[in-house]
């Protein structure tokens, strides 16, 4: 996977390409960054491209672009936040720019809001009815988070003003290389903007974390539950330390509600652990929040492959957190897939530990986030039902699994987003289509996004799965997309939803010839042959890399295409 970086800027932001690079190389995305000139921003916006991440027009897959328009105001003018400053004049301008780029970007872009001077020129005294620089500069950023929330899917902001805040005027700025070199920002500010560019690539490509794998002591708890008991860990929310502990299940709560799976992996005895979670007024992580866990004393390395497999995740897509250097460097060697976190020295800067880095964000969170562990704890029960039986075709009729089928309304694109962005082993294609490129789609008649909701005996799935179909010509159509998420795999799922597409099409736009490719990426073998599978031909010019295929209609019409008879297809209503 590759990044182009198209970096649209007012200052020195060089820098922040080794930032970048280091960020992005851990999740197996090389990085090119293209830097326009510090006085040529007007210039660059004007001549933006057209193209997008895995758009309709340039269909790319293994390249990821993204255009950042970094502008800020402390080189828009020598006298920046003293008397004379323009500062209506200058704000104006730069929400224009702002603007203009948004509209002629066609590519995911990220824009920042911009920082206020540090100190008053007026000192405590304030002109009555004058608005203050930092005034008028807060009234900006309102401006400019409005533009950001109205293009939602299309454009990323980054707050400027909270990195600010978070490292103050030392890690901010640096007044030697503003006047020198147009740089008006320190180093961890610029690693902290960059960390954030990286996290828009991860998830614009499939990349974003989704699975924190915690141990217990030390980590979530402070002290060793085997020799102090439930009664004598730190885990408090009004006495140190136990009290850095409890803010620390907060934020680990946070990331579950956006859809982050949680996981325990921990060397204690299991009854122990669960009795803290069941019975510790204090703990706010609690059993049902927990979707898999490994507690006993085999090696960590092999816990977390387990706990992997038992959810059906990458190990790509894990983070590990441990307080002990040799567990974090065991996992570290023997796992380089897994992101491994080792705790603070210090107990109360566990309090954002998990908040300083980006790896689990994504651009968008929707209900099924909410209800994600809920979804892989049912898995248990089903997993139960599949060693009660030998027989796998007697698990998958037992399971009553029923997938209602149709075209995307406009209320579901955002899940359909974050699914294209997200599902990574069972997609044909990986495409990354943005929310704002769906939204287009979703426009175009001769375009056709089909969603996938799936439940069964044990529970609602949701929307897992998503096929997008373009029609080439009157009797031509292509299958740009189909993915299904790992949850709802291993029932035929895709099977059947696709022999439903497959024949609505055929009915609905009078096609005779479908076409479609797998295109290998280094996570989506579980998609290798499937087309072959359903009866699609391969064709002659094929290769390993790309398999194209072709599917006549007289086959679609046979007996031979029939959805598996053990799962029942509702069609949605149309919107």
């Amino acid at each position: 996977m590759k990044a182009v970086i198209q970096i649209i800027r007012n200052f020195t932001a060089e820098p922040m390409q080794l930032w970048l690079r280091r960020e992005l190389l851990q999740s197996g995305i090389t990085v090119e960054c293209e830097f326009g000139g510090i006085s040529t921003a007007a210039v660059e916006i004007d001549a933006l491209q057209v193209h997008g991440t895995g758009t309709v027009a340039s269909g790319e897959c293994n390249t990821v672009r993204l255009n950042v328009l970094a502008l800020c105001l402390e080189t828009s003018a020598s006298d920046f936040g003293h008397g004379t400053w323009k500062a209506d004049e200058i704000c104006q301008h730069h929400l224009d720019m702002i603007g203009h780029a948004i509209q002629r970007s066609a590519a995911p872009i990220v824009i920042n809001t911009v920082l206020p001077p540090l100190f008053a020129s007026a000192g405590l005294g304030e002109t009555p009815g004058v608005p203050t620089h930092a005034a008028r500069i807060e009234a900006l950023n309102q401006e400019i988070r409005a533009l950001a929330a109205s293009h939602a899917g299309k454009v990323v902001l980054v707050d400027w003003a909270a990195l600010a805040r978070q490292f103050g005027e030392q890690g901010t700025y640096d007044y030697r290389f503003w006047f020198s070199s147009a740089a008006p920002f320190a180093q961890p500010f610029l690693a902290r903007y960059a960390a954030a560019i990286a996290a828009v690539v991860r998830a614009i490509s499939g990349r974003a974390r989704k699975l924190l794998v915690l141990d217990c002591d030390q980590t979530i708890w402070g002290g060793i539950l085997g020799e102090v008991g439930i009664d004598g860990i730190c885990l408090s929310s009004d006495t140190l330390p136990g009290a850095y502990f409890h803010a620390f299940h907060r934020t680990i709560l946070d990331l579950a509600a956006r859809g982050v799976i949680l996981a325990l992996c921990s060397k204690n005895e299991e009854a122990d652990v669960l009795e803290v979670l069941d019975r510790h007024p204090h703990c706010l992580i609690k059993r049902q929040h927990v979707a898999a866990w490994r507690i006993g004393w085999q090696s960590k390395d092999r816990s977390i492959v387990e706990i992997c497999e038992e959810l059906k995740v990458s190990l790509d897509s894990a983070v590990f957190v441990d307080d002990s250097p040799l567990e974090c460097q065991m996992v570290a060697a023997s796992l380089p897939e897994v992101r491994v976190l080792q705790t603070p020295k210090r107990p109360e800067d566990i309090v954002t530990f998990l908040q300083r880095n980006y790896l689990f964000d994504t651009l968008l969170v929707t209900n099924d986030d909410t209800a994600r562990t809920a979804s892989y704890q049912d898995n248990k029960a089903r997993e139960g039902l599949r060693r009660e039986l030998a027989d796998l075709s007697d698990y998958r009729k037992r399971l009553e699994t029923r997938i209602r089928v149709g075209q995307a309304a406009k209320s579901d694109l955002t899940r359909v987003a974050q699914l294209v962005q997200r599902t990574n082993q069972f997609n044909l294609t990986t495409r990354r289509h943005t929310l704002f490129e769906l939204r287009t789609l979703h426009e175009d008649a001769d375009a056709f996004i089909a969603i996938c909701d799936v439940s069964d005996r044990f529970g609602d799935l949701g929307i897992t799965g998503v096929a997008i179909a373009r029609r080439l010509d009157p009797t031509t159509a292509a299958l740009d997309s189909l993915m299904i998420s790992c949850r709802a795999l291993g029932r035929d799922v895709e099977h059947a939803f696709s022999i439903w597409l497959v024949r609505t099409l055929a009915d609905q736009w009078g096609v005779t010839t479908f076409l479609a490719e797998y295109i290998r990426s280094p996570r989506n073998e579980p998609a290798a042959g499937f087309l072959d599978q359903i009866g699609f031909l391969r064709e002659p010019e094929s290769t390993e890399q790309h398999v194209r295929y072709h599917l006549h209609c007289d086959t679609a019409a046979s007996s031979r295409f029939e959805p598996p008879e053990y799962i029942s297809i509702e069609e949605i209503p149309d919107e």
